[in-house]
């Protein structure tokens, strides 16, 4: 069986994902958060993972702390998996992660042009809890709880690379950017997961004249309008009394619509959430 080692103490998000990741590639291995021994380092069904103090990928060893140019140990052991580069293009917050776990939240607020009191304004207590709680055990093994959340996130983490490339080469086929006044919509007629990948997609479009998207609703039976990149030209407050609407949220960045209406009508009935030009 394979063993995976990490470091003991406080759990990070780079150890986390690395050990969830490596158990959905691996299938079965037991965790331990301990110091490695010379004998683990050399074993090659043993993987350690940010600790270890060595980066020899040939010999499952994915540290980093040793070398001030290395990226996390998450990127380090994904780039072995080849996955690095997808999940560049496929996660907003992949390089952010590494670039919190090597320089830290200040350097990292400083790259990304914000106050460091936002990073820590923006942190999960759904990670805090998950990451103390990984802190708090030496081992794992196939029987605990923690295990199976871990190995099923590793899975979904990796299928959702896939899930979200083959979404986005759909999206450039079948999605269409229609006129809507003097801005532009997305549309798309996907059922299953209908707003998957679409920031993807606008990243592809490159168009600052797309301002909505109207895809099925994943409630109920109609269209889903939503405003892209808070653009405030476009408040769907606008139509909430038309009998086609079933719900209009109360920032006016959202609505649904009680069926789904064919195209035209839908853009037709857009077209009156976007105020006119000099009025936004």
């Amino acid at each position: 069986m394979y063993k995976i080692i990490t470091h003991p103490g406080s759990a990070h998000k780079d150890d986390f994902l690395s050990v969830s990741v490596l158990l959905a590639i691996l299938g079965n291995a037991e965790i331990f958060r301990r110091e490695p021994t010379s004998e683990d380092l050399a074993d090659l069904n043993t993987y350690v993972v940010d600790v270890g103090m060595d980066y020899a990928p040939e010999r499952h060893n994915f540290d980093h702390h040793q070398d001030p140019s290395l990226p996390c140990a998450f990127h380090l052991l994904m780039q072995h998996l080849g996955h690095h580069d997808a999940a560049i293009l496929m996660f907003m917050w992949y390089p952010q992660m590494s670039m919190m776990d090597v320089r830290g939240p200040y350097q990292t607020a400083e790259h990304l042009g914000v106050d460091s009191s936002v990073l820590f304004a923006s942190s999960s207590p759904i990670d805090g809890y998950i990451l103390s709680t990984f802190s708090k055990v030496d081992s794992l093994s196939s029987q605990d709880d923690l295990y199976l959340l871990m190995k099923a996130f590793g899975h979904d983490m990796i299928a959702m690379i896939d899930r979200k490339m083959q979404r986005l080469e759909r999206l450039k086929t079948e999605a269409k950017v229609i006129q809507v006044k003097h801005l532009k919509a997305i549309v798309s007629d996907i059922d299953n997961s209908p707003k998957l990948s679409m920031e993807l997609y606008l990243r592809f479009l490159n168009d600052e004249g797309v301002v909505m998207s109207i895809t099925p609703s994943n409630r109920g039976e109609g269209w889903e309008l939503l405003r892209l990149a808070d653009h405030r030209i476009v408040d769907f407050r606008a139509i909430a009394a038309s009998p086609a609407i079933r719900f209009v949220h109360a920032s006016g960045f959202l609505a649904k619509t009680q069926t789904r209406l064919p195209i035209h009508e839908v853009v037709q009935l857009a077209s009156h959430a976007i105020a006119d030009v000099g009025q936004g």
